[in-house]
């Protein structure tokens, strides 16, 4: 029983040695298999994770500029009026 779990931990370490680095030091045909199973694996991961639907951080800092800008034109609006006649 020692000797096959041995084996087993030895066949795992090698698998994810194939898997995360066998792209850079294995011939051509045993490298793109690696990158392609490393991907596929990327894939699937990433697939149980939700898509978070993030803005991008300029639009929503133009997005409390402007909501700001709309607070203070509306608090200070007299004034704006007074400046331009």
């Amino acid at each position: 029983m020692r000797p096959m779990k041995s084996l087993l931990i030895v066949a795992f370490v090698l698998g994810l040695a194939f898997i995360s680095m066998g792209d850079s030091f294995l011939p051509k045909p045993l490298s793109t298999v690696s990158k392609n199973t490393r991907s596929q694996i990327n894939q699937v991961l990433l697939g149980f994770m939700p898509n978070p639907h993030i803005k991008k951080p300029s639009e929503q800092h133009e997005a409390e500029v402007e909501e700001m800008e709309g607070r203070v034109k509306g608090k200070y609006d007299h004034l704006l009026d007074d400046s331009k006649r």
